[in-house]
């Protein structure tokens, strides 16, 4: 009898397994992400891969057609958040510590950056980003970027993921992730870490 009860839980337990969505996938060192950039009636392709990650960063190379062969290609996505280039200044740990306490992503939430040119980034209302055979929880950042010119761009970044997803350039301009890779083994993707 106890074997009967324990097969029939299994079988009830797998069918639940089988049945619960599964919406994140690992962004870890080795993934890929593929985009498509539309802009004045064109569009192109890209992709990034991911060289090395702590615990609040990910460091992007980007790759093919477009990659320069220099630390340009290099940029670091804080909390999936922010974006800033190898080639330039980083936030600071308590900026870095702001940005990362935006999670869980509130709307309203506002973190003010000085570092660099500086910028200001705001939580906005929630919305779905269809990714990976699925729509995906996903928030809309404005990010308003300072220096000669202020620019501002409207960034998407999965809930159940920290990456962005999506920008809307102030020039109407939209990158879209349309694919995301797993590492074959990452631990064989060596990273410079200089």
């Amino acid at each position: 009898m106890r074997a009967a009860i324990s097969l029939g839980a299994m079988i009830i337990g797998s069918g639940a397994a089988m049945a619960a969505p599964v919406h994140a996938f690992p962004i870890v060192q080795g993934s890929e992400l593929f985009w498509v950039s539309a802009y004045d009636g064109g569009s192109d392709r890209f992709y990034e891969s991911i060289v090395a990650e702590q615990a609040d960063v990910q460091i992007y190379k980007t790759q093919g057609e477009y990659a320069a062969g220099d630390v340009g290609d290099y940029f670091a996505l804080f909390s999936g958040i922010y974006v800033a280039g190898c080639d330039g200044d980083m936030p600071t740990q308590d900026e870095r510590s702001a940005i990362a306490d935006l999670w869980p992503l509130t709307p309203g939430s506002v973190v003010e950056i000085s570092s660099g040119d500086g910028a200001k980034l705001e939580v906005g209302e929630p919305t779905e980003f269809f990714l990976m055979g699925q729509s995906r929880p996903a928030h809309i950042i404005t990010g308003t970027y300072y220096g000669e010119d202020t620019s501002t761009e409207e960034i998407i970044v999965l809930d159940d993921v920290k990456v962005t997803v999506g920008i809307r350039w102030q020039e109407n301009g939209q990158d879209s992730v349309v694919l995301v890779t797993r590492p074959d083994d990452p631990a064989s993707t060596f990273a410079d870490t200089d």
